[in-house]
């Protein structure tokens, strides 16, 4: 399932409105992209809108009881052409009393696209406040679905059951909630999920069989963790559906993908999606009992015998540590003795290449060093930079405009990936207020997992315009003055 957004919406109600004064709209919408099979059908969007509830301004009804009322706007557009829309107002569930509202509810859509690219538009307005402007978001995505194997987008499940006969809302005979977020706390220790695989039999024949893999893999590196894999030998179909759970009980507080990866008899992949979510597990510790285990005499760490420079090493890799790593590295460095931290660090590489660690390590040390040498700056050497962790996090972008001398702004680099995991056309702004420096700051990236500021263009602009400048509802900085390119870059990067 793709996350979308989710949205704050500051609200100003008069007192005569049941004492609420000031209320902030909060919705949390996201999507998935699903096929048709058959003859004159076409794939689809589904669309979840989760509100939480205490965040309505509610009326009192004539049954006595109170309900709020969002007004929704979803827009599907290629260019200027809409394609599908949708315009409704929605009900919440009714209350009783006002004073203790809380809870979520959802509204779930469908609508027919044809692949291809498009833009979703969505507007929200809460019905019983008109002297606030509709709030309105933009997404782009890509309904692809061509005529041979593929898989969906992945759904989390809050739960699942068989659908009764006659509902209007079953999806193959199942009736399934989605997660209302991709958040996953220490108390939810299962993590379900639904997908559908098209055009198998089709694509490899009658009675073909394939494998299909599902495991979990680290965000900020692309590795798949051990103890959550399974495989199972699929029938080759027209339209499967899958709908499974994995235990996550001992999967460490971080940002993952949850994977789903088809392979033929030949052990090429001809399938493939993921579905990112983040995990929150503070009373999860590092296995010190595998560590304790390794024969640091038999391993290429046991060579790196300075303990100043094995410390270094282990830094170095906190850009492609999972959070609880970065924790237990961090008190490593400040209390370890060099074997413990020798037993880590082989650790941390074996669970990332058992076949030839040492090889990941060096290849890895290579990009280390390349940063090093371009994004040093006068406190901190580059790995440790914000370009120097995005470099390490992602490699190399495929693109990067500098302007370093563009009337009234401050130097910026505007970095452009292609292809960044299952993202595509993902941006990272970066700044400093002084070239001497060479400290560029992070400001603003549409990647999954990273800092989002759709104001990024005040930060560059600030150096002429001030705090007191008039920006635009996008952020941008509305240019008066000759030179000002920031948006234009990000928008169409060079």
């Amino acid at each position: 399932m793709k996350r979308l957004f989710i949205i704050s919406l500051m609200v100003l109600v008069g007192i005569t409105v049941n004492a609420q004064q000031q209320k902030a709209l909060n919705s949390y919408i996201s999507y998935a992209t699903f096929d048709n099979p058959g003859e004159n059908t076409t794939p689809y969007i589904e669309t979840y809108i989760t509100f939480d509830k205490s965040s309505l301004i509610y009326t009192k009804g004539a049954n006595g009881e109170f309900n709020a009322t969002v007004n929704i706007t979803i827009m599907f557009k290629q260019g200027e052409s809409v394609k599908n829309f949708g315009k409704y107002s929605l009900s919440s569930p009714s209350v009783a009393d006002t004073t203790a509202i809380s809870g979520f509810f959802l509204d779930m859509q469908r609508y027919s696209l044809d692949n291809g690219n498009y833009t979703m538009e969505v507007t929200l307005e809460d019905e019983n406040n008109k002297d606030v402007s509709p709030f309105k978001v933009e997404e782009q995505f890509v309904v692809d679905y061509p005529n041979r194997f593929s898989i969906s987008n992945i759904i989390g499940l809050e739960s699942y059951s068989k659908a009764t006969e006659g509902s209007s809302t079953a999806r193959h005979g199942y009736e399934i909630i989605p997660m209302m977020m991709p958040f996953y706390p220490e108390s939810i220790n299962k993590l379900s999920f639904y997908a559908e695989i098209y055009n198998a039999k089709k694509q490899l024949g009658e009675n073909e069989k394939y494998l299909l893999n599902t495991y979990i893999c680290t965000f900020e590196s692309d590795t798949k963790l051990n103890n959550f894999y399974f495989t199972k030998r699929m029938s080759a179909k027209d339209i499967d559906v899958i709908i499974n759970n994995m235990d996550i009980t001992n999967l460490p507080s971080g940002n993952y993908y949850l994977v789903l990866e088809a392979r033929d008899r030949n052990n090429e992949v001809i399938g493939l999606n993921r579905y990112f979510f983040q995990r929150s597990n503070p009373y999860y510790q590092v296995d010190e009992s595998i560590m304790a285990n390794i024969d640091i005499s038999s391993v290429f760490t046991g060579k790196i015998n300075n303990i100043d420079t094995i410390r270094e090493y282990i830094r170095t890799i906190n850009p492609i540590s999972t959070m609880v790593e970065k924790e237990y590295a961090q008190e490593l460095i400040r209390t370890a003795d060099i074997t413990t931290m020798q037993q880590y660090f082989y650790t941390f590489w074996a669970s990332r290449n058992k076949v030839t660690p040492e090889q990941a390590w060096l290849d890895y040390y290579a990009q280390v060093l390349r940063v090093n040498a371009s994004f040093n700056s006068v406190n901190s050497k580059g790995y440790d930079t914000d370009r120097g962790i995005v470099f390490l996090k992602y490699g190399a972008p495929d693109r990067i405009v500098q302007s370093y001398n563009e009337p009234g702004a401050y130097p910026y680099e505007i970095w452009h990936y292609y292809t960044l995991g299952s993202q595509r056309n993902k941006k990272f702004v970066f700044m400093t207020l002084d070239l001497a420096t060479n400290d560029f700051q992070l400001i603003h990236s549409d990647a999954i997992g990273e800092i989002n500021n759709f104001r990024w263009t005040t930060e560059i602009y600030q150096r002429t315009y001030g705090t007191y400048f008039d920006y635009g509802v996008d952020g941008a900085a509305n240019p008066e003055s000759y030179g000002d390119k920031a948006k234009d870059y990000y928008d169409l990067p060079r």
